[in-house]
């Protein structure tokens, strides 16, 4: 059983050049080095970052959100993975041209509806003592529209920069950069244009079931019969990190679109444990999730993301509880 894309366009024409309008003024701002695409579009709001917390937000949007209404996953995991490495990072310095690796994530979700304004406050707890590399430990609460949506918590690894990367200030560092000037489609780059040509092939996709961020990540899981599913994400501007990786929130988010696909009807995602073994490279993405314990109360589903040469990228382990009434007294 698969999922279909529907191509019935669903965007009004005022709103598709909103969306447009926007991706190229993310495409002007990720022109002064420091942030990623993604952290632009999305509509990053730097509210405080300082050695005692970061604040992170965004306003949800046509462009961030699902058909539903509700932010878009990759939005809110990205959000979250940011606030804690933007607190840890704050801790060790507020100078430029630190790089800071996700090592592991944990997302729990109460449920609430990712609507209004989304808020992401986190705070470094300390380090990992004895650790030959710096590992900061920060934990983050997101609200939204002022209620708890999500409790998260991180680990990172102070890292070099690749090779020849020299890592620019971020907006809330000194000697950060304004917004960029606006550009025009003409001007835009190879790089650029490829994000142009995805951003005009999946705008007319997006119907009463699809978002435009459904089809700008394209994470749409094929089940693989029961309690299996996979989903093959492509690479790019609008997906990478400051270094041109995988972003650590949009991989989180492949990871646990998938598994939702491979639960069993009517479970949720509550919370999600995600481990980082590589870098996500390649020109794609693949995630297969397998239900590891089906109840009928809580199932437990385990997805691996695979990149470039089939390297083992993430690990995630997922719990995903049912929304309905047991109809019977048996254990989970």
């Amino acid at each position: 059983m698969t999922n279909p894309i529907p191509s019935a366009a669903g965007i009004p024409d005022a709103r598709r050049a909103a969306i447009r309008r926007r991706v190229l003024q993310a495409l002007a701002d990720n022109r002064t080095p420091g942030l990623h695409f993604v952290g632009h579009f999305m509509g990053t709001a730097w509210d405080e970052v300082s050695p005692a917390r970061a604040c992170l937000s965004i306003e949800t949007a046509e462009h961030n959100t699902d058909a539903g209404g509700e932010a878009n996953l990759n939005m809110v995991t990205t959000l979250v993975d940011m606030a804690l490495a933007n607190a840890i990072r704050a801790r060790l310095s507020m100078e430029a041209g630190m790089r800071l690796g996700t090592i592991s994530l944990h997302i729990a979700f109460t449920g609430v509806p990712l609507r209004g304004r989304l808020e992401a406050v986190a705070h470094c707890e300390g380090w990992v003592e004895g650790a030959l590399t710096r590992q900061g430990i920060a934990h983050c609460r997101l609200t939204a529209a002022g209620r708890v949506a999500c409790i998260a918590s991180g680990t990172f690894m102070e890292l070099p920069p690749p090779p020849g990367v020299t890592l620019a200030p971020l907006p809330w560092q000194p000697g950060g950069m304004p917004p960029g000037d606006a550009i025009a489609v003409r001007d835009l780059d190879a790089r650029e244009r490829a994000v142009w040509k995805r951003v005009n092939e999946v705008v007319a996709r997006a119907d009463g079931r699809t978002s435009f961020a459904d089809h700008l990540f394209a994470q749409f899981p094929v089940q693989d019969g029961a309690g299996r599913a996979h989903c093959r994400m492509p690479m790019g501007l609008h997906s990478g990190n400051r270094v041109g990786h995988a972003q650590g929130g949009v991989t989180f988010a492949l990871a646990a679109r998938t598994a939702c696909a491979a639960a069993p009807a009517g479970h949720r995602l509550v919370e999600a444990s995600a481990w980082y073994l590589s870098p996500g490279e390649g020109r794609s993405l693949k995630a297969v999730a397998k239900v590891g314990r089906a109840g009928r109360r809580l199932s437990v589903v385990d997805t691996l993301v695979t990149g470039k040469g089939g390297s083992r990228t993430l690990e995630m382990v997922s719990t995903h509880s049912a929304c309905d009434r047991p109809q019977d007294s048996d254990p989970a």
